[in-house]
């Protein structure tokens, strides 16, 4: 009689397993979320976005009120886009302009542990004030961070170059 329970059980068991499960075509779909680091549309993701594309010829051409060209250094960097901007047939004004995406921590925080070369903490009267999340100057050579990335300008020959640099870094950040 066990034996005949027993085997009554086992014949019933899968029964009901099938009525525990959803058929297969029922299941609910599973979406797929995009991921972080998919483009806007409209922006180039990081690994297309070019530094000429996002300040361009013409507008830096109207920032510094002269007429230059950009254009890419022979040298690819994985993670930078530079553009290097000049007069067609001269050699001032003269702007490097560079994007070192993710490096932007890095960056500050050596230049904070080197004593920012010198230099104090910047105050209000920093000409540089408000122009990304932090900005130092060295020389020609203006630092960065906007968020995670590292945005280097390099003026040389230029006039007023805080009012310039904060008109490069806004046209570049939208497009950022």
């Amino acid at each position: 009689m066990t034996r005949l329970v027993f085997a009554g059980v086992l014949l019933v068991l899968p029964a009901l397993d099938g009525c525990s499960k959803p058929p297969a075509e029922a299941a609910a779909p599973t979406a797929v979320a995009a991921p972080p680091s998919a483009s806007v549309p409209g922006k180039p993701s990081r690994e297309d976005a070019r530094a000429c594309d996002l300040v361009t010829p013409q507008e830096m051409s109207a920032i510094l009120g002269s007429v230059v060209v950009g254009t890419e250094p022979g040298h690819k960097s994985s993670g930078k886009t530079e553009c290097i901007y000049q007069p067609a047939g001269g050699v001032s004004p003269y702007v490097e302009f560079s994007v070192e995406w993710g490096e932007g921590e890095t960056a500050m925080g050596a230049m904070g542990a080197m004593g920012a070369m010198g230099q104090g903490k910047p105050g209000p009267d920093d000409p540089y004030a408000g122009i990304g999340d932090q900005a130092k100057s060295v020389g020609t050579t203006l630092w960065i961070r906007s968020g995670e990335d590292l945005v280097q300008i390099v003026f040389s020959g230029v006039t007023d170059a805080p009012v310039k640099a904060k008109k490069i870094f806004n046209t570049a950040k939208a497009r950022m």
